[in-house]
């Protein structure tokens, strides 16, 4: 029987390579540089940090990751060592009170994996963790009217099982948060793929 090459992704090392092979840095670099916009000493939470790549283009800051992947963390502690904190857990609601308060929080890939009542939870965890006037930034896959067909092709086939369309993700996102701004991409990749970057305001 032959594996599903998207099961393969759960191993880091293939998950590495796979993100290096269709992402760019200067996409990455662009990414942070325009919607997460970091400054050193901040506190940041990643909510479904993965292995931790986004360290690679943050300026210098407070860094806590969360995963429920053990080879993700793993990984991730191994390569960035004292950049930052990495949890192998799973982010619940009853969770805020210890995370303490945070300037940026983060859900990179995340939501489209993840049902309405989980999405919903996981924003609240974000809220509650965020310093007024901190922000949650999420990046998904996402289907729209104009993305071309390729594109949509490729989006279906994602590992996540709730990949939406813009206008549920905003819905989602505004149940939660009064300000949300979204931004659609289409030119984050090297291969045909759309993108919505959510930026909500505590």
């Amino acid at each position: 029987m032959t594996a599903d090459p998207r099961s393969l992704l759960a191993r880091p090392a293939v998950y590495a390579l796979f993100r290096r092979l269709v992402g760019r840095d200067s996409s990455r670099l662009s990414y942070a540089r325009e919607h997460l916009r970091a400054r050193p000493g901040q506190r940041v939470l990643d909510l479904g940090c993965g292995t931790g790549d986004i360290l690679e283009f943050l300026p210098p800051v407070r860094y806590v990751g969360f995963d429920i992947s053990s080879d993700y963390i793993e990984h991730a502690r191994r390569r960035f060592g004292e950049r930052g904190e990495f949890h192998c857990r799973a982010v619940e609601e009853d969770m805020s009170v210890e995370l303490g308060v945070f300037d940026l929080a983060i859900a990179h890939g995340v939501l489209h994996h993840l049902d309405d009542t989980e999405v919903t939870g996981l924003l609240r965890v974000a809220r509650r963790a965020l310093t007024p006037g901190g922000r949650l930034v999420t990046f998904d896959g996402c289907f729209t009217p104009d993305q071309s067909a390729a594109a949509r092709l490729v989006v279906s086939l994602d590992r996540g099982e709730h990949v939406r369309d813009a206008p549920s993700y905003e819905r989602l996102a505004r149940g939660v948060f009064e300000d949300v701004r979204s931004f659609v991409r289409h030119d984050l990749l090297r291969i045909p793929y759309t993108h919505i970057i959510l930026e909500c305001t505590a």
